[in-house]
């Protein structure tokens, strides 16, 4: 058998080499393709509407002056798309979040800033903007709820801001902190993160009767997945849709989503037989864009005198904002999951409360909840070692799960799936990693400086 272009013995080698790029020369000389580049002959051009009140019911929109705008095609309320149901979960139904989905367009209340309330539709982006500004809105103001570790408030009658409490864990718990010798406890608060991209969203709809296919065109990170919540959203076979991605002026994890007006452009191109476009703006991305991460630790563990972590409990609120988008709640999940690290830990609690606020909606944001779940596990260990009076690299020495436990299964399911840990070395990479930092002579260079009245860490 013979192989084109050289044989197994040439020296030159593939696996684990580094590939050359392909993808720069037409981003380098300014002939990529992003969204705002895509257009389509006869496109209308969509914009949103949106609430400047974070809770407020809506008593009435008055939409018959944009309507009567120069080069206004259509505007639609919530009532013009009442057949469309809300944007499910990508795991399938949740009868517990069911409720907390978000509607296309707002219907009845406002629960956050910049929550779509209605989509104007016009013959270019200029006019639409203008007539956007003509609709008016009556809302009656709401308190808001702005604290996801405060006291729950109303979702809707009937329905409280927290659907669920999420438990999970393994071991004695109780028993742990009967006989620890140190029981260390800690809050600690994770701010309110978001992708901020280059790029802002964009999304560009164009429906072939003729080939019954409907055409979607913008970044989308997952967009196999997209194409099938748009078919189940429109009654369309998944097939019958084409999601067509170009270049993207950056990701960070807000692109893995799908947002009211993906759904809203290729509603409108079937309902219009015309191409729509929508082009998001740096003000409308602040506010509507997914943001991620802001939970609020109270942890405690219980340690033995020798620094063993014999047990961890974790009472945490995770702030979701105002709807549940499709990620569900795998943040939260991957919270507890990611909590115990590389660290053996024989018992350990949680009790998550996945809340509403009056904000953005929340979602995954790189390494969703692996980093919440690490921040605070290593944090904790930081103070355990101080308390003790102990070296923290000692510390997670005394801790590791050993190469000689591989696989190590923990007692947890997360996000379905059992936690086993197959394989790692982690005291192996410790090693690595202080011998790259050069750890020791760092120490002795601290020890100077702080003798000499200087303010100095290492971190």
């Amino acid at each position: 058998m013979s192989i084109t272009g050289g044989t197994r013995s040439d020296k030159k080698k593939f696996i684990g080499a580094s590939v050359s790029r392909l993808e720069d020369p037409p981003l380098v000389t300014g002939k990529g393709c992003f969204a705002a580049d895509v257009s389509f002959p006869h496109q209308l051009h969509m914009r949103i509407v949106r609430s400047d009140l974070a809770h407020a019911r809506i008593k009435s929109i008055d939409v018959s002056n944009a309507r009567a705008a120069p080069g206004v095609f259509a505007v639609w309320t919530a009532a013009d798309v009442a057949d469309i149901p809300p944007i499910n979960l990508r795991e399938g139904p949740n009868e517990i979040l069911a409720p907390y989905l978000q509607s296309l367009l707002a219907k009845n209340k406002v629960r956050f800033v910049g929550e779509a309330v209605a989509a104007v539709f016009a013959e270019d982006s200029y006019l639409a903007e203008d007539a956007a500004d003509l609709v008016t809105l009556d809302l009656e103001e709401l308190q808001p709820v702005l604290s996801a570790d405060g006291s729950p408030g109303e979702f809707e009658p009937g329905r409280s801001t927290e659907p669920t409490v999420m438990c999970k864990g393994y071991g004695d718990v109780d028993a742990a902190f009967r006989t620890a010798p140190h029981i260390v406890e800690m809050e600690l608060w994770i701010g309110r993160h978001s992708g901020v991209p280059l790029e802002t969203r964009g999304a560009i709809a164009r429906f072939d009767a003729s080939r019954d296919i409907l055409e979607l065109h913008g970044a989308a990170k997952v967009p196999h997945r997209n194409r099938d919540a748009i078919a189940r959203l429109l009654g369309r076979s998944p097939n019958s849709i084409h999601l067509i991605e170009g270049h993207v002026g950056g990701g960070f994890g807000i692109r893995g989503e799908l947002y009211p007006e993906d759904v809203l452009v290729c509603l409108a191109a079937l309902r219009l037989a015309r191409p729509v476009k929508w082009i998001e703006d740096r003000r409308e991305h602040l506010m509507t864009a997914n943001h991620s991460r802001q939970q609020y630790h109270r942890i405690r563990a219980a340690v033995a005198a020798d620094g063993e972590v014999l047990a961890i409990d974790d009472e945490f609120f995770h702030d979701q904002g105002a709807y549940v988008r499709t990620h569900g709640m795998r943040v939260m999940d991957n919270t507890i999951g990611t909590l115990a690290g590389s660290y053996r830990i024989p018992a350990m609690r949680t009790a998550g409360h996945f809340r509403l606020t009056n904000k953005t909606p929340a979602a995954t944001y790189r390494s969703p909840g692996q980093y919440e779940g690490t921040f605070v596990r290593e944090r904790l260990f930081d103070v355990i070692a101080a308390k003790l009076g102990m070296d923290p690299i000692k510390l997670r020495r005394r801790n590791l799960i050993s190469s000689a436990e591989m696989p190590f299964k923990r007692k947890l399911n997360v996000l379905g799936e059992d936690v086993i840990y197959d394989s790692g070395d982690y005291e192996g990479q410790i090693d690595k990693a202080l011998t790259a930092f050069g750890w020791d002579e760092l120490q002795i260079e601290l020890k100077r400086r702080r003798a000499a009245g200087e303010m100095v860490g290492a971190g």
